[in-house]
């Protein structure tokens, strides 16, 4: 399971770039919201604390619509670490 989760990572990787690389505000982006949660909490339940906090944060900062540099940040961070753990 925890193999798939990461084959799953690598999709979601992908994912994560498209976002950062439109120029749709992030905060209030939905699908974001919804990829962040969900990464935080498979993360965490395979062992991936800090996939797991990053993506919190990074959800976190989009639902209390935090200032577009913080959120850019906070995403970027995401996809290193995903990058770190899929090498």
């Amino acid at each position: 399971m925890r193999q798939r989760f990461l084959a799953r990572c690598a999709d979601q990787l992908a994912e994560l770039k498209t976002i950062a690389h439109q120029a749709t505000p992030l905060p209030g982006n939905d699908s974001l919201i919804r990829l962040a949660h969900s990464l935080a909490g498979a993360a965490g339940t395979f062992g991936f604390a800090e996939i797991s906090a990053r993506a919190s944060a990074l959800e976190t900062l989009i639902v209390e619509q935090a200032d577009g540099g913080s959120t850019h940040a906070a995403l970027d961070a995401l996809i290193q670490e995903i990058k770190r753990t899929l090498a």
